[in-house]
């Protein structure tokens, strides 16, 4: 330990000596570190730690899989479930959940919240307790008969909640005293059993439709019996038994779904399989390839920061070669010395690894701002013991990457010659290897992780270009939520929306008034996907027909410019008491279902829900009209075919207004409210947005990622090209004996020029024949990451190595500059 210490107060003390070459080794080392250790904390947090809940290694997520209807995963139905729960036995338990907004009043203002509901044992299968009051129990979960929900004359029992510990600090002002509160939750009285911890949330993938920032829980209130078995709404979690794998589990799942398809038509129809999956897998799975790239690439930069380092580290053995070969001499063990050299690498590291850490808090603070809506757990993301764990690996790492080489080399035996003060480089590129395969490696990665940020760059481009199948210019949209058991009536939610539409549409500013649910790009689509087809389809092609279903109100395409292709759009006339049923669908479906024939005036069996019966039911409506697709999901891809019908159709979905107005849509926002006000005081409103953001949340994740990778790419470059300039001017420096000669011979300053970029660039193409190999190679691990371009995109394989070639021969034409001021007889002189 002593010695150790003497080594590190020697190698401070060198280190002090030379201050600019310690800042930059410094600040290189910082940059390749912190960049590092922000993109790890960020791929820990998202990636690595375990789903806050307990055992969560046990937790899985039952899917169905519809194989003829080419559905990868779906939700599950009510009876699917309780076959789920009663005939297997490998599980320790099963919860269902759904999601939905919804409108707390009294103690203060309307407000929409969000509104979970749940099976009663959702909490004891994931392991979390109340922090205040109790779970549910069996009481809290009483079914309430459909006919008594229908009648608005019909008491309908007060609801247990348990309160989010955000909504408890919003609404209640965290206090204690809550417990047996009554609050109007969807115009139902309810009373508050519990409140949640602060860290719960309920973290699933993006297609169960369920968001994470869940305001209070609830029962459902529904005999699962009684529902149709082909009405897929619940996402489902399940915890395995002790010592249970989930390859076990899933086959008995196989075999309970093979049963399944012998007992009902329905299940044997689709091709109905269950699948089951890891629940950390699931939450994570849509950020993986992202974060694994952004990993990849930073890692490229922290080599290319070693590399940089290495190189500096060559440049100063060579100014001290004197002074090693005199240790060496005096008997100085050669282990010794690079023992040292090594200790001075660390200190160095080290320096760069605290500068780095400050970097990295910064950069993750950036990073958490401009993540995308839907990276889990982002929220969360710190330097904890892991992160700092990782960073010294990196560092000790980083050290004897950058370290060991020049150490070495700095030690190979050449006494005479540097006791004569006689460098030991032969001079020239071609005589320090070490230093060209470092330069040629940091070309290489860089061009690598160029090609990816002209692939992510060329991505984007396309995604803009990309038309929705509407404009989103001065489209302003709210959700008007009306309470559950308050509107209990469909005619009269029907009657809300069509009065609520007259009023906004007779405001100042206001141009065009729709309404759809859900808006497009919002997400929550899980839900609102039924069968279709012609009249006397057969049961394969009905079930392999899967439509996005869309409720709208009179003047939506107007509103959103959809194209009409042909026919007519839904009118008011539609929307009434008794009016027939009547569909517009989009071009992709009439051209599927009528390849050959006008689908004006078709018929088009679609589903509904009979509230009434709480069934499913298959009725015919008449094809008025043929609108363009709508990029309804992702921009990324057209989706599903879409079926629009009235929104009297099934009016118990929430609805999302769409305002268009003449000039600036913000300015009605008090306006709008003022007429729901006016019409209903209990009714908030609530997601006010204008449809340009939900354009570009839909982007978020490719900014994100283009954003991050262009970074990554530009400071590559910075310090690839920074090593090029190194090590030409060093070799400028080591021939100025030679340049000299050629001078005083008469060799002119173009001779010069030329034979110090022939160097250079003789650098930067081997770096660019090593990087298009790696890049054809590795881009094509991200590949999925990509949007009309391929992983081999041409015009990003042409353009990126000349840009880099470019920037090489201005880094090497910078020392050459100064090799043409020599002065042949100071050169001559050795001055």
């Amino acid at each position: 330990m002593e010695l150790l210490m003497l080594d590190v107060r020697f190698a401070v003390r060198s280190l002090r000596k030379n201050l600019g070459f310690t800042a930059v080794a410094v600040v290189t080392i910082a940059l390749g570190i912190g960049a590092t250790t922000a993109i790890f904390s960020v791929t820990n947090t998202v990636l690595l730690r375990p789903l806050p809940y307990r055992s969560p290694e046990e937790l899985v997520l039952v899917w169905n899989r519809l194989e003829n209807a080419n559905l990868a995963r779906t939700l599950v139905s009510g009876p699917d479930f309780l076959d789920y729960r009663n005939e297997t036995t490998m599980f320790e338990g099963f919860a269902g959940a759904f999601a939905i907004d919804g409108t707390i009043t009294g103690d203060g203002r309307a407000e929409q919240i969000m509104v979970g509901w749940s099976t009663g044992n959702l909490f004891k299968v994931l392991g979390v307790t109340p922090i205040l009051g109790r779970d549910f129990n069996a009481e809290d979960g009483t079914p309430i008969d459909p006919q008594v929900f229908l009648d608005p004359n019909a008491t309908i029992p007060p609801g247990a909640l348990i309160l989010s510990h955000g909504l408890w600090q919003r609404r209640f002002g965290s206090d204690p005293n809550v417990l047996g509160r009554s609050i109007q939750v969807d115009g139902q009285p309810s009373f508050i059993v519990g409140v949640l911890p602060a860290d719960f949330r309920i973290y699933l993938p993006i297609d169960a439709g369920m968001p994470t920032n869940v305001d209070m829980w609830r029962v459902i209130p529904i005999d699962f019996s009684t529902n149709p078995r082909d009405a897929e709404w619940l996402t489902v979690v399940a915890r395995l038994k002790k010592g249970v794998t989930v390859e076990r589990a899933q086959a008995e799942m196989d075999a309970l779904a093979q049963r399944l398809r012998e007992q009902y038509q329905h299940n044997a129809n689709e091709g109905m399989r269950i699948v089951l999956n890891s629940m950390h897998r699931d939450v994570v799975e849509h950020a993986r390839p992202v974060l694994m790239a952004l990993l990849g690439a930073v890692g490229f930069v922290l080599l290319i920061a070693c590399a940089n380092v290495a190189n500096l580290l060559l440049v100063r053995a060579t100014s001290r070669e004197r002074e090693i070969a005199v240790r060496a001499a005096m008997g100085g063990d050669r282990g010794r010395i690079v023992r040292q050299l090594l200790t001075e690498s660390v200190v160095l590291a080290v320096c760069g690894a605290a500068v780095g850490l400050v970097l990295a808090w910064a950069g993750i603070q950036i990073l958490v701002a401009m993540s995308p809506g839907n990276l889990p757990r982002v929220e969360n993301v710190v330097i904890d013991g892991t992160v700092l764990l990782f960073a010294a690996v990196a560092t000790v790492v980083a050290a004897l990457v950058f370290g060991t080489a020049p150490a070495l080399k700095a030690t190979s035996p050449n006494l005479v010659g540097a006791l004569k003060e006689r460098g030991s480089d032969a001079g020239g590129v071609r005589g320090n290897k070490l230093r060209t395969a470092l330069v040629v490696s940091e070309v290489a990665l860089s061009l690598v992780l160029l090609i990816g940020a002209g692939l992510m760059l060329r991505s984007f481009a396309k995604l803009q270009q990309v038309e929705p199948g509407f404009d989103p210019e001065n489209v302003l949209t709210l959700s008007v939520p009306l309470p559950l058991f308050g509107y209990r009536d469909p005619n009269q939610r029907a009657d809300f929306f069509v009065r609520l539409r007259q009023r906004v549409e007779a405001l100042p500013g206001v141009a065009d008034v729709g309404g759809v649910s859900p808006l497009p790009l919002s997400g929550g689509d899980q839900y609102l996907v039924g069968s279709y087809g012609r009249v006397g389809v057969s049961e394969e092609e009905w079930t392999s027909n899967k439509a996005d279903y869309r409720a709208v109100l009179p003047g939506y395409y107007k509103a959103m410019r959809t194209q009409v292709v042909a026919g007519r759009t839904l009118t008011e006339a539609d929307n009434q008491e008794g009016s027939p049923y009547v569909v517009v669908v989009d071009r992709k479906l009439s051209e599927r279902t009528w390849p050959d024939d006008d689908p004006i005036g078709r018929q088009l069996q679609i589903e509904r829900f009979d509230v009434e019966g709480f069934d499913i039911e298959r009725v015919t409506a008449q094809v008025v009209g043929v609108v363009e697709p709508v990029n309804s999901q992702t921009l990324a891809a057209a989706g599903r075919e879409t079926i629009y019908f009235p929104y009297r159709f099934f009016p118990w979905w929430p609805v999302s207004l769409t305002v268009r107005a003449t000039a600036n849509p913000t300015a009605l926002i008090n306006l709008i409210r003022n007429e729901v006000e006016a019409m209903d005081p209990e009714v908030p409103i609530a997601n006010v947005r204008l449809m340009e953001e939900y354009v570009s949340d839909a982007m978020a994740q490719t900014r994100f990622t283009l954003t991050l990778t262009v970074v990554f790419a530009v400071l590559a470059l910075v310090l690839a090209s920074i090593g090029l300039y190194g090590v030409i001017s060093y070799s400028v420096r080591q021939r100025t004996q030679e340049i000299g000669v050629r001078m005083a011979f008469g060799a002119q300053e173009g001779n010069i020029v030329r034979l110090v970029l022939k160097q250079g660039l003789a650098l930067a193409l081997g770096g660019v024949g090593v990087g298009l190999v790696a890049a054809f190679l590795l881009t094509r691990m991200v590949s999925s990451l990509l949007f009309g371009v391929t992983a081999t995109d041409p015009v990003t394989f042409l353009g990126i190595p000349l840009l880099l070639i470019g920037v090489a021969s201005i880094a090497s034409y910078l020392p050459a500059r100064r090799a043409m001021r020599v002065d042949p007889v100071r050169a001559l002189q050795g001055k």
